[in-house]
């Protein structure tokens, strides 16, 4: 379940697939989560993510947290900075900053007011600061969720209208003083969705990030609003469940 959380709060064929390079005024997108294990089905979290463009910088952040569950609420904050630069296709993504914060603080602790998130002994984040005990498959998950921010700025600048069914793209990313890495993104067609009994016409897609020079093992679902390119479903199948992180415009 832990690991579940950290996913979420806890994520196409060549240069024709690009569209001019995207301004985007500050925007604020909120998800609630949802998880499904046999005959559980549980809502289970809130998250918001935020993101902006400043000229070729791109700004994006994901705070989420769960509803309390074995006494703790698990709570997730990643944080991307990248120069998203024009070239021949989609913009090259250098990444200026990025870091994912895991923390699992008590439930009466987190309400009362004195947890101190700024505490080593309280978080562990992807450049390896922090004492709280989160095993490697935990901090790969945040690390990928912090990727994940990337694709709220391509859902936007990807041509989907002139791409086939069922072709996919791979995106470089260069990470500054790390790995140079890179996200698949495959487009599946036109479809729809529906959230909160409304009906709304949408791109059918999924991507997968690498993570230390292989694919991380985790592909995203996504069902991406035609009018505003602002993915409505993000969904992702792990060992503990089925995962949606679920956008209602209204």
């Amino acid at each position: 379940m832990k690991k579940t959380l950290i996913l979420l709060g806890a994520m196409l064929a060549g240069a024709a697939a690009s569209q001019a390079q995207v301004n985007i005024p500050y925007t604020e997108i909120p998800y609630e989560v949802h998880y499904h294990w046999g005959l559980i089905d549980l809502n289970i979290a809130t998250g918001r993510v935020t993101m902006s463009t400043d000229g070729q910088q791109f700004n994006a952040t994901l705070d989420g947290s769960s509803i309390p569950w074995e006494g703790r609420i698990f709570c997730i904050s990643d944080q991307l900075q990248a120069t998203m630069t024009p070239t021949s296709g989609l913009s090259h993504e250098t990444v200026t900053y990025e870091n994912g914060w895991y923390r699992k603080p008590l439930v009466a602790e987190y309400r009362s007011g004195t947890y101190d998130a700024n505490n080593p002994a309280n978080y562990k984040n992807i450049k390896g600061e922090g004492d709280l005990n989160a095993d490697g498959s935990t901090m790969e998950a945040v690390t990928v969720t912090a990727d994940m921010l990337g694709m709220f700025y391509y859902f936007r600048e990807i041509d989907f209208e002139s791409m086939a069914p069922g072709s996919s793209i791979t995106i470089p990313i260069t990470v500054e003083g790390g790995y140079d890495q890179s996200v698949v993104v495959t487009y599946n067609g036109k479809s729809s969705y529906s959230v909160g009994g409304n009906t709304f016409p949408t791109y059918s897609t999924s991507f997968e990030y690498s993570y230390r020079g292989a694919m991380s093992g985790y592909p995203v679902q996504a069902q991406v609003s035609v009018s505003n390119r602002i993915p409505l479903l993000l969904s992702a199948n792990l060992p503990v469940g089925h995962i949606e992180m679920i956008h209602n415009p209204y």
